[in-house]
């Protein structure tokens, strides 16, 4: 999967898929599950998503993006 797709639901996905995912790929959890933005794994194997309802929430903008994007990168 080295390349950007229509919106992935994660759900049906391994862990080795998952991680082999582009950061920035829009995602789902489930089939009408809520959408987000697929940063990558952190070393310990933890997807990062920022979801679509939490940027929003939390007023942060593209902040909110790029400090998840750091965490999965073990940059932050």
């Amino acid at each position: 999967m080295a390349r950007f797709q229509s919106t992935v639901d994660v759900w049906d996905l391994t862990p080795k898929q998952r991680a082999r995912l582009m950061p920035g790929q829009w995602v789902k959890a489930g089939p009408a599950g809520p959408k987000g933005r697929y940063w990558g794994q952190t070393r310990g194997g933890s997807d990062v998503v920022a979801w679509s309802q939490n940027a929003k929430a939390s007023r942060m903008g593209w902040r909110y993006h790029r400090t998840l994007r750091d965490y999965a990168l073990g940059t932050a």
